[in-house]
């Protein structure tokens, strides 16, 4: 590894800086719910100076406290008294043709510096509140981008609901769990919703889809944290009132936060490609490859092109423009592939370039090498179109050769596997004690008072007085003696959720994707036609190897699905339907009782990878192991399935068996006739077994399962044997308290 000098800006753009609304899903959905249009006229804007604040006077828009009545149409006055300097027929024209748009937060230095030279000095504080009074009285319909820009206060929310649309904030409160519509979140919503108001009229009933993505749209141009989960709620809020159609999207982030599969031209172009008909000759190869791909290697492919390869030879050889490269452009292009440059930050603060040898060379070379054959094949079926970028190939096939790669790579996770799997019960012990811990402070931390003091666990703390944006109901936050602020509620889901991560993983040996996208319809049963016994199965739906799986739950497997079970399930006793993304495919899923899923800032969302690796790392990091460089260890959700089958061998399965095994499980072997359900339907519990039981006792415990379990006929007529009794045998676990609900 080599460090080189400080470092210089990277001349491609990231694809961390693409747009948030790109994608064919969001321009697709964008376009069929366009926003309302601002009418150039309206009744309330064409009124005179003493229509307005005569109207003001009166309810609904009269405060009952008579000095903020008072204040508001002193302010009002003033700032009619400014806007009549401008030209315009109506208010709403004075109010485009004034500077206030453009000056944002200064919109008030303007107006005073023009009322002095009348001799008129008002304060700021009451052209706010009188600017706040037109604004909800209608004479004036500021763009959102101003709203943003412009200090807010509870204030400004507050007048809308109860001057604009009382009945319509009514029933969003009454169609909205108290605890959610008054937490911080969804104030933040209500305020969001106040705003759609002020720009485009009307009423609640009156927002549209399109309204709703035109403020993001502003808060995603204007704030510098528009991303955060909180500021969705108000879309989720809206649709439950159900005057969405029925084809609105069910969430909002499907458009800003995950905007969809890109085009063939749009990933090309987010490389900024200097030569014009390269491009195009990169994105017409895309859209033949495409059919046989599926997207994250389809995603990849035209990286590897676009970026490793031409914008590669681009930079350090300007002007290029023909495939047919010579030796020495050959020679140096490879060379510097070879290694890969990626930016750190050192402890003074600087960045510099650190290079490193790449890993994926020869995989890189090989995507190469097809491009040029590939191009040479279809040039003798269509001439006239390939026949043109016909070139020998700069890679010969001796420099592919994976064989080396092959066995680097598989030392690389033998070496981590023989690292991780020592320490796999010291992983397993500190999540479960970690979790306990959370749990005991997180309810001291909930029957302390307000502003007060109490000491758990030998450790002293301060609970806020007030709810922060993180708590769902009441105050779960604490300061420690040190000074630090502690959120007790966060830290008992990440220490469950990590918790139950490393179980079902070290359990199942499936892939994390597969692990996020298991439901409650996932969990299933087959009967012995022999004895009448229940196995408990979970469905594993194809990920990779697009192959259907139905795994034995062992008794632990079932103790850590009882307890997911218990915690998601809402107070009707049903696991919630929510729609989830699908990270590699880009694509947004129907509604489906995940197991992995969390409330978070009001909304329940599906459980991200990211969430799942922070929490184990939290865990692993408490231990303080460390691996034999004496770098802190780290578990990746792969390695616990390279110790599943690794620990199957060890308990002394067949390696050929824990092979198939590890990859296909009972694949399908099973009818899945008896136990389908429709997605549209909540599936009904596993039956009223014990935190730890499933299954309970009242049903018929697993014994062991014979040899011969019928679950499917063979191409050769013979019965498919059961793998159960091959299972690796696992810890016991010790006993955790009951979630709370």
């Amino acid at each position: 590894m080599t460090i080189t000098a400080q470092a210089s800006p990277r001349p491609v753009q990231s694809e961390a800086c693409i747009g948030e609304f790109q994608g064919q899903a969001a321009s697709r959905l964008v376009a069929q719910f366009p926003p309302r249009s601002r009418p150039s006229t309206w009744a309330a804007t064409e009124e005179s100076r003493e229509e307005i604040l005569a109207r003001i006077s009166r309810p609904p828009l009269r405060t009952r406290v008579k000095p903020t009545h008072e204040g508001r149409r002193y302010g009002a006055g003033k700032v009619l008294s400014w806007l009549e300097a401008f030209p315009g027929s109506t208010w709403q024209e004075r109010w485009q043709a004034s500077p206030a748009t453009l000056l944002g937060r200064q919109w008030t230095d303007a107006a005073m510096s023009t009322l002095a030279d009348r001799g008129e000095r008002p304060r700021k504080e009451g052209l706010r509140s009188g600017l706040l009074c037109l604004f909800v009285a209608d004479v004036i319909r500021p763009d959102l981008e101003f709203l943003l820009r412009i200090i807010q206060t509870r204030h400004w929310r507050e007048a809308v609901v109860a001057h604009r649309d009382p009945s319509g904030f009514a029933r969003l409160e009454d169609a909205t769990d108290p605890v959610v519509i008054t937490s911080r979140p969804g104030l933040q919503a209500c305020t969001q919703i106040a705003m759609i108001l002020l720009a485009k009229g009307g009423m609640v009933g009156e927002i549209t889809v399109g309204d709703c993505i035109e403020l993001r749209q502003t808060e995603v141009a204007t704030l510098q944290k528009a991303g955060g989960s909180s500021r969705f709620l108000f879309y989720s809020l809206l649709k439950d009132l159900g005057q969405f159609p029925p084809d609105a999207p069910a969430t909002l982030r499907a458009l800003t936060v995950f905007s969809g599969q890109l085009t063939p031209a749009e990933l090309v172009d987010r490389y900024q490609l200097a030569c014009r008909p390269v491009r195009d000759l990169i994105v017409d190869y895309l859209c033949e490859r495409q059919p046989a791909l599926d997207y994250a290697s389809f995603e990849d492919l035209a990286r590897i092109l676009a970026l490793h390869f031409w914008k590669n030879l681009e930079t350090h050889h300007p002007g290029i423009a023909s495939l047919h490269l010579d030796r020495g452009t050959a020679m140096s292009w490879k060379e510097r592939l070879r290694t890969k440059v990626t930016r750190r930050r050192m402890p003074d603060g600087t960045l510099v370039e650190v290079a490193t040898p790449r890993a994926s060379y020869a995989s890189l070379l090989g995507f190469v090498r097809a491009f040029y054959l590939d191009i040479a094949q279809w040039a003798l079926e269509d001439p006239a179109r390939w026949g043109p970028w016909a070139a020998p190939s700069p890679i010969s096939g001796r420099e592919i050769t994976y064989k080396k790669d092959i066995r680097r790579r598989k030392a690389r996770m033998d070496q981590r596997t023989r690292e991780r799997l020592p320490v796999l019960p010291a992983l397993i012990s500190a999540a479960e004690k970690r979790l306990q811990k959370a749990r005991i402070r997180l309810e001291a931390v909930r029957t302390a008072p307000g502003g007060g003091r109490f000491t758990i666990l030998s450790e002293s703390f301060t609970k806020a007085s007030r709810p922060t944006r993180l708590d769902s109901h009441g105050s779960t936050c604490g300061f420690d003696a040190s000074g630090r602020r502690h959120y007790f509620a966060q830290d008992e889901h990440r220490a469950f959720w990590g918790w139950a991560a490393i179980e079902f993983l070290r359990h199942t040996g499936v892939r994390i994707e597969e692990m996020l996208e298991t439901s409650h319809h996932s969990i299933t049963q087959y009967t012995l036609p022999s004895t009448g016994e229940l196995i408990p199965l979970l469905q594993i739906a194809p990920s990779k190897t697009d192959q259907e799986r139905l795994l034995v739950v062992s008794p632990e497997l079932a103790d850590v699905l009882s307890a997911i079970v218990s915690r998601v399930r809402d107070t009707g006793g049903a696991i919630p339907l929510i729609p989830f993304y699908d990270g590699l495919e880009k694509v947004w899923h129907p509604p489906t009782p995940l197991l992995f899923q969390w409330v978070t800032s009001g909304q329940r969302r599906a459980i991200s990878g990211n969430t799942i690796r922070k929490a184990i790392n939290e865990i692993l990091l408490a231990t303080g192991l460390t691996d034999a460089a004496g770098q802190p260890l780290d578990y990746q959700p792969h390695d616990f399935r390279r110790i599943f089958a690794t620990e199957a061998i060890m308990n002394g399965m067949p390696p050929h068996i824990a092979q198939h095994q590890h990859h296909h499980g009972l694949q399908g072997g099973l009818s899945r006739g008896s136990h389908q359900r429709p997605p549209s339907l909540h599936r009904p519990s596993p039956g009223p077994a014990a935190w730890r039981g499933i299954p309970d006792p009242d049903r018929p415990r697993m014994g062991r399962v014979p040899r011969p379990l019928r679950t499917a006929e063979g191409r050769s007529g013979r019965l498919r044997p059961s793998l159960r009794h091959q299972l690796p045998a696992r810890t016991q676990l010790h006993p955790l308290p009951r979630p709370s609900t």
